[in-house]
C-alpha cells in the first residue's frame, strides 16, 4: 500500500501528470483495474486552483475510454471481451450486468458510473447487449462527471483530511449502488 501511495504522489508532482490522469481514467472504464481517484486526489492536494481542470480532464478521459470498452463489447467481445473478462473473474458479474443493462441501460449505468463498484462490467455489458448508445452515453457522463468532481472537490475542501473522509464516501457510495441495483433488480423481476 505504502508503495502505490509512493507511486502516486510521484506521479501526481510530476511534469506528465496529466497524462497519467487520462491513461488511469480512460483504461478503468474500459479494460484496466486502477482507478484515478487517488491520483486526481493527489493532483488536487498539489494544486488546489486546478481542480475543476483536473475533473474535466478525469471525467473526459474516463468517458472516452468508456465508449472504447462499449465498442469492445460491441464488436470485440467474442475475442478481446470474453478474454477482460476472464482476466478479472467477471464472469458471474458480466451474466447479472447483461440482464440488468438489457432492462434499464440508463439507471444501471449512471449508477455503475458513480460507485466505486468497477465501471467496466457495465461499460462492456451494454456494448454487447447493444443496449440504447444515446442512453448509455448520457449515463456515463453524468456519473462520471458527479463521481470525480466529488472526489476532487472533497480534496480541494478538507486537503489532507479528504483521504479519511473520500473513504467514508466511497462505502456510502458502494452501498447506495449496490441498494440501486438491488431495487432496480427486483423491479424489473416482480413488474
Amino acid at each position: 500500500m505504502r508503495e502505490a501511495r509512493d507511486w502516486i504522489q510521484q506521479k501526481a508532482d510530476s511534469a506528465h501528470a496529466r497524462i497519467w490522469l487520462v491513461i488511469l481514467s480512460f483504461t478503468e472504464s474500459s479494460v484496466f483495474v486502477i482507478p484515478p481517484d487517488p491520483l486526481l486526489a493527489a493532483m488536487v492536494f498539489l494544486n488546489k486552483r486546478r481542480w475543476i481542470r483536473y475533473t474535466v480532464i478525469t471525467a473526459g478521459a474516463s468517458v472516452a475510454g468508456a465508449v472504447f470498452g462499449y465498442v469492445i463489447g460491441a464488436i470485440l467481445y467474442d475475442t478481446v471481451g470474453i478474454k477482460l473478462i476472464e482476466i478479472y473473474s467477471l464472469q458471474e458479474h458480466m451474466i447479472k450486468a447483461t440482464e440488468l443493462v438489457q432492462k434499464g441501460v440508463f439507471v444501471f449505468t449512471l449508477t455503475m458510473a458513480f460507485t466505486p463498484i468497477p465501471f467496466k462490467v457495465a461499460v462492456l455489458s451494454a456494448g454487447f447487449t447493444k443496449a440504447n448508445f444515446m442512453a448509455f452515453f448520457i449515463a456515463t457522463v453524468g456519473g462520471r462527471f458527479a463521481r470525480y468532481f466529488l472526489v476532487a472537490y472533497v480534496a480541494k475542501v478538507f486537503g489532507d483530511n479528504g483521504e479519511v473522509i473520500m473513504k467514508k464516501i466511497w462505502w456510502f457510495a458502494t452501498l447506495a449502488g449496490i441498494l440501486v441495483i438491488t431495487a432496480v433488480t427486483l423491479y424489473i423481476y416482480l413488474f
